[in-house]
């Protein structure tokens, strides 16, 4: 059964809460011996299930429009995927921080094409798609959508990339050792693949620090899906959530002192921010559908999400609200085609 397929086409598509822990065999990269110490426990907080001041629940209009005073620099750009207006499949597009200009990317395929992330200086786009076969791998293209190019290859799910903040390394989870899902990193041509989590658990959806020396993911290693950070030798791997709920896809904030994630702690899934060491977890959205996948704004006022709280066919649309949940304001206006999976530059 394949992992990261069945867990972004269930979570993206159908609704399936939480991570997909399953995997195909392949033969392990090579890499050097893991440098992983005890695990340490970081603070533990209760999420603060209380929306901040200001959260409005469930409000958001197709006619709402982004006040003067909130508007972004117009050559900022979201990169996203749609899931059902092209019939050939989940594809790439850009949009203008207002969701005005799409622009397709992708196509002339029948495959997935998910996740795609802007490169530190935007000139390129990392995503993974199933296009050329049966597995998921990861891809680069130049912003425009020109010269795609493969950079792994192997009967192996390769998932989730994330730049590293100099754009010489990708991070990415693949299920390449042995059919458990861990985290790998290569240079930006796909060369010198190394594995960095090890172990006889899941591990997936890493992101940088802001200096490069570390990387957060989600875990199933103490039994539920967590947060952890590890320094990229491998060393210091530090649990930074603990509890019975979910929390996953975390995302760095660009001044390092911040991680967005999503959690179903309150019932349905719902975006929080935490400091960087773990402490004061706060829940920054409340509404009766799901807020998933956090992406922060270049200079980290803002976060980029998906939510179905517009649309009544079990899809959704993408939205952007302050760094504390205010403001939250619909972006895209595809007829709940399924627009998501954003990033912003």
């Amino acid at each position: 059964m394949r992992t990261i397929r069945l867990t972004i086409l269930f979570i993206m598509l159908f609704s399936i809460a939480g991570f997909a822990w399953t995997g195909c065999s392949a033969q392990p990269a090579s890499a050097p011996e893991s440098r992983s110490g005890d695990i340490l426990q970081a603070p533990k907080t209760s999420p603060n299930l209380n929306p901040l001041p200001g959260l409005s629940e469930n409000k958001s209009s197709p006619d709402v429009q982004i006040p003067a005073s909130q508007r972004v620099k117009s050559s900022e750009k979201l990169v996203f995927v749609n899931g059902t207006n092209d019939p050939g499949g989940t594809l790439i597009y850009t949009c203008n921080i207002d969701g005005s200009n799409w622009i397709k990317l992708s196509g002339n395929h029948s495959g997935a094409d998910l996740f795609p992330k802007w490169s530190p200086d935007g000139s390129k786009i990392v995503f993974y798609s199933d296009r050329d076969g049966r597995y998921y791998q990861i891809y680069v293209m130049n912003a425009d959508g020109s010269n795609p190019m493969r950079l792994t290859r192997g009967e192996a799910e390769d998932t989730l990339p994330a730049w590293s903040p100099d754009g010489k390394k990708i991070a990415f989870t693949s299920n390449r050792d042995g059919g458990n899902d861990h985290i790998f990193i290569m240079n930006a041509d796909g060369s010198n693949i190394f594995q960095l989590t090890r172990g006889d658990n899941q591990n997936a959806a890493p992101s940088w620090s802001p200096d490069g020396s570390k990387i957060v993911f989600q875990s199933k290693r103490d039994g539920n899906i967590d947060i952890y950070v590890i320094n990229t030798d491998g060393s210091n791997l530090t649990r930074l959530t603990d509890s019975p709920q979910i929390e996953d896809f975390p995302a760095w904030s660009p001044d390092g002192k911040k991680i967005a994630y999503q959690s179903n702690a309150s019932g349905n899934f719902e975006i929080y921010v935490m400091n960087a060491d773990g402490t004061d977890q706060r829940q920054i959205t409340q509404s009766l559908s799901d807020n998933k996948y956090p992406a922060w704004s270049p200079d980290g006022t803002r976060i980029v999400f998906y939510s179905k709280r517009d649309c009544n066919n079990d899809n959704g649309e993408i939205y952007i609200m302050n760094a504390d949940g205010s403001n939250q304001v619909r972006i895209t206006r595809s007829d709940c085609t399924d627009s998501g999976l954003a990033s912003w530059r």
